[in-house]
């Protein structure tokens, strides 16, 4: 309900309309509840490992440790290649004229982006700058 010469509707209510959501949110929450109770916790079965009445039990187990040493190692040079690839990254941001590259294609990278830096800057810094230049 909106009153002529006021930007935002009033958020009033009535008492019985106020407690009638209210109950109609706890009766939701409770049917939610009801349903997540008859579908029943799904928590991940645990491996039981290798009985002692198999045959090469040792051997399984240490395949089995090795297989982990080795997804953990492959999990470790991926971490590692991650950080290099960022610390890359990050050094191209902060010094991007440090990379030794061809020298015409860099100068030629390098104006253009100058360019733009100069597009977006002040027309009256452009000017200055370009004085600064030519004297």
């Amino acid at each position: 309900m909106k009153r002529p010469k006021l930007k935002k509707a009033s958020k009033r209510m009535t008492c019985h309309k106020r407690y009638k959501i209210k109950k109609k949110i706890r009766e939701h929450h409770r049917k939610l509840r009801k349903e997540a109770k008859k579908r029943g916790h799904k928590k991940p079965r645990k491996d039981p490992g290798v009985p002692n009445s198999a045959p090469f039990k040792e051997a399984v187990l240490r395949e089995a440790e090795l297989k982990k040493q080795q997804l953990e190692e492959l999990k470790q040079q991926q971490k590692l290649d991650r950080q290099m690839e960022q610390e890359k990254k990050r050094k191209r941001e902060t010094n991007p004229g440090d990379e030794p590259s061809n020298a015409p294609v860099e100068e030629i990278e390098q104006s253009k982006t100058k360019k733009a830096k100069l597009g977006k800057q002040n027309p009256k810094k452009i000017h200055c700058q370009e004085l600064k230049k030519v004297s």
